[in-house]
């Protein structure tokens, strides 16, 4: 046996899943994936075997493996980018006729859903699929306000390596190992707390300082990345803007488009001021609208059409909402209304 073979995978180890049959792993593997061919590449002088645990962060499913030296071809998956992580032995793949190799010192591979050809060695490494326009939104966010995805296309739409002799991408992927590390943490991932560490945001945020390098310069277009009185500001107006529009339909897209956070950083930004998401912190919003309306009825107002009015398409949701917060029923706090104010 080779000593690769022998060495511990990324994470969940103890459960990994032994395949000594190339054919029944590629019946697996192409049912989540274009796979069009798998085979080992040498059966009489490397007996075929795979190692492999898989597990989940987020909306990533990261698989750890080893294999002993294979040859195959992945069809076009678009809109899907590869990640080719190689923690030990080699491997070499070839796009549109470009061959690019990873090792222990060029550790990372990344092909944009193109189709590829590859020639592993004994091979110790890791695999995801991530999400390019996710990928694509995750660097303008970075880059700040008023940046456009489209300054990323380029980058997100070419094979690249990326090698640890580079002092920026050595220490990105250093920080990528360490985040990896985490998914073999069974006692956060015993207490539920694997999930609250959003590591699948974190992955796509490294992978995209990583892969985009107009976001290694201080400054991009002015905007200072990490500069906290623009996110602030960036915040306060996307406060101001759901303030304006509470009557009209507001949904998670919006709320993304008009501040350029991700939908994990926007459910981050609103926990930590007000202790709730941004769309309990809306219905909050417009609760408390209705309820001095309740107070101040006009000569025609109704329960629901007040309800209505401020975006509660269901009368007995409205209901129940309005009790749950304030401990009486719009209904009861209208007739008061109209008592006092006639």
């Amino acid at each position: 046996m080779n000593s690769l073979a022998r060495l511990p995978l990324v994470f969940h180890d103890q459960q990994a899943v032994v395949d000594i049959d190339p054919q029944a792993l590629a019946t697996k593997l192409a049912q989540h994936f274009p796979v069009l061919e798998f085979a080992p590449r040498d059966a009489r002088a490397n007996p075929f075997l795979h190692r492999a645990s898989t597990a989940k962060a987020g909306e990533l499913t990261l698989t750890s493996g080893y294999t002993s030296p294979i040859h195959g071809y992945i069809g076009e998956n678009p809109g899907i980018g590869a990640i080719n992580i190689c923690y030990a032995g080699g491997a070499a793949y070839t796009v549109d006729g470009h061959s690019h190799r990873i090792h222990g010192e060029a550790q990372l591979f990344f092909t944009p859903g193109f189709a590829y050809s590859y020639n592993t060695d004994h091979y110790n490494g890791l695999v995801l699929h991530v999400d390019l326009k996710r990928l694509q939104t995750t660097a303008a966010t970075i880059g700040g306000v008023g940046i456009s995805e489209r300054r990323f296309a380029a980058d997100l739409q070419r094979p690249q390596v990326l090698s640890l002799l580079g002092e920026r991408q050595g220490e990105l992927l250093g920080t990528l190992h360490r985040a990896f590390a985490l998914l073999d943490a069974p006692g956060l991932e015993q207490q539920g707390e694997l999930g609250l560490l959003q590591l699948d945001d974190l992955i796509y945020r490294i992978l995209a300082l990583a892969l985009c390098p107009q976001l290694a310069q201080q400054s991009l277009s002015g905007h200072q990345r990490g500069d906290c009185s623009t996110r602030q500001r960036i915040f306060e107006e996307l406060l101001e803007w759901i303030q304006a529009n509470l009557r009209s339909p507001i949904n998670l897209t919006q709320l993304e488009q008009r501040s350029g956070y991700s939908r994990r950083n926007l459910q981050l930004a609103f926990s930590q001021r007000f202790g709730c998401g941004p769309m309990q912190w809306i219905r909050r919003q417009r609760l408390d609208l209705a309820r001095q309306q309740l107070l101040k009825p006009g000569p025609g107002d109704s329960v629901a059409g007040i309800a209505a009015k401020f975006g509660f398409a269901s009368l007995p949701a409205f209901s129940r909402d309005f009790h749950s917060v304030y401990g009486v029923r719009p209904s009861e706090l209208l007739r008061e209304g109209r008592r006092v104010y006639g």
